[in-house]
């Protein structure tokens, strides 16, 4: 592998975990896969960074919204946004962002599941789209002046 000037790292875990239920493993297991693989995966590449790479790292809006069950995916996902502003920092002058999709009506868990709940609740009246994420997450790696940031694509559920 060359240099690297652009990096994109989508990772999700999303066993149930609530204080009545809580697995120790499946928590360590979440933490691993969304925090601690995150930073190896940078780490490993660091040396292959182009100076002026882009890395942006796919958070959750669970970090916004926790729901019943959701104690670890909520928590790593808080991490993401300590995680983008250390590695902006350490990489500098390499930009660093997260993106956090809402529900995406069209991804596999969703697209089969007909009148989602959230979707009159979204201020555009419904659920975000794949190509909306794609083109989001395109934007943070060519937007140069954009470091250190969450960006929500999410249609504005979070703020419902």
């Amino acid at each position: 592998m060359g240099e690297v000037d652009r990096l994109v790292i989508s990772a999700i875990e999303q066993s149930a975990s609530s204080l009545d239920d809580f697995d120790i493993a499946a928590a360590v297991r979440t933490v691993t896969i969304k925090l601690v693989a995150y930073v190896e995966t940078v780490r490993a590449l660091h040396d292959r960074l182009t100076l002026d790479a882009s890395v942006v790292l796919f958070g959750g809006l669970a970090k916004e919204r926790p729901y019943p069950g959701s104690t670890m995916v909520t928590t790593a996902n808080g991490g993401i946004s300590a995680l983008v502003r250390t590695l902006a920092v350490e990489l500098a002058p390499r930009r660093v962002n997260a993106i956090r999709p809402g529900v995406v009506g069209d991804s596999p868990k969703w697209i089969d599941v007909p009148d989602h709940p959230h979707a009159p609740r979204t201020p555009i009246g419904r659920l975000v789209t794949t190509a909306e994420v794609v083109g989001a997450t395109e934007f943070l790696l060519r937007s140069t002046g954009i470091n250190a940031v969450d960006l929500f694509v999410d249609g504005g559920l979070r703020v419902t």
